[in-house]
């Protein structure tokens, strides 16, 4: 049987995710120049300062460091990571949405679940229309015909019926908008760090997009790392002894002498709450990590943004992980006076 055009792209995407790292460096950077050659070196990478856009700008950079990284800076970061940022000085252009997240969030709603989930549970809670919820509660189109993957879970539906509104905005307020306001005002186009292996989607995309260099999709760009895998990323990161966030990790030396990466590949948005339901109940999630490691911004999601509230209905553990009994003490208290100050009691 003869194949189809997107099974042999997915085959020769498998092909490529299975060449060793120094063909993907290859590969890479010659997909770089192609990229600045179409777009007559009118170019940016989005950086986020998180593992693989550090990876992909050093890439970059190793063909033309004169081309600007764009940090989108949101105000959900990890201090840590945006200390990361200002580490590269004038070589990174700090862009700000004009919305804040507690703006988002008092606007819009929480991001919770995922972001095809809650724009499921939003429109649901913002529509009058029973095609709409017959689409989303029970998985029909308008002819009876099924819909399975726009069915909202039985376990979520309590979200649709009660009073926590939820939202899928904050990375279209936060960060694809203003670096697409860069990108008009400059003229550019952008290099993005997004891999085929990191969700569904983006393997489509991937296949159905032009691959790693979309010049023709809506918003041209280059993905030149998209048949990368997360063990690529940090066999690149010890091959190179490159330095990136300590957010994510380090470098640390084995006891035969070889070097090996100690960390994690990503760690999202401070306060988003997509996926943290999926999270190890036996370690802290990334609410609980903030407790230690930005208490102040722990305590403002809790008490100021109401994460108390929120997590309880995700059925999600927020206070903190397994603390001595002094500490929980000692949180017990702080908890207890900022709930007074915020409702002036």
């Amino acid at each position: 049987m003869e194949m189809t055009d997107n099974q042999l792209k997915a085959m020769q995407l498998r092909n490529y995710q299975a060449m060793p790292l120094g063909a993907k460096v290859t590969r890479t950077k010659e997909l770089i120049r192609q990229a600045l050659e179409h777009f007559d070196d009118q170019m940016y990478v989005a950086f986020s300062g998180g593992v693989d856009s550090t990876v992909m700008l050093d890439l970059v950079w190793s063909v033309d460091p004169t081309i600007p990284a764009v940090f989108s800076d949101t105000g959900n970061e990890l201090e840590s990571i945006r200390e990361f940022v200002r580490g590269y000085g004038d070589r990174v252009v700090w862009v700000e949405p004009d919305m804040t997240f507690d703006e988002v969030v008092d606007k819009w709603g929480y991001p919770v679940v995922s972001k095809k989930m809650s724009d499921y549970i939003n429109r649901c809670r913002r529509t009058k229309s029973e095609r709409v919820i017959k689409r989303h509660r029970y998985g029909l189109k308008a002819d009876g015909s099924p819909s399975p993957m726009s069915k909202i879970p039985a376990k979520w539906w309590h979200l649709v019926e009660g009073d926590i509104d939820v939202t899928n905005r904050c990375c279209g307020i936060l960060k694809d908008r203003p670096t697409g306001k860069y990108r008009e005002a400059t003229g550019r186009f952008a290099f993005v760090g997004t891999m085929a292996e990191e969700s569904m989607t983006r393997r489509n995309s991937y296949l159905n997009e032009g691959g790693c260099n979309a010049f023709s999709q809506k918003d041209p760009c280059s993905r030149p790392v998209m048949f990368w895998t997360g063990a690529d990323m940090k066999e690149y990161i010890v091959t190179n002894d490159l330095k990136i966030s300590s957010a994510y990790g380090e470098i640390v030396e084995q006891v035969d002498g070889s070097k090996k990466f100690s960390g994690h590949q990503r760690t999202g948005c401070k306060f988003c709450l997509f996926g943290i339901h999926l999270e190890p109940t036996n370690q802290p999630n990334r609410i609980q990590k903030l407790y230690t490691e930005e208490p102040e911004a722990y305590f403002h999601c809790i008490v100021n943004l109401h994460y108390d509230v929120v997590m309880n209905e995700l059925g999600v553990d927020w206070r903190p992980f397994k603390e001595p009994d002094v500490q929980t003490d000692m949180f017990d208290a702080r908890y207890e006076i900022d709930v007074k100050e915020l409702h002036g009691e």
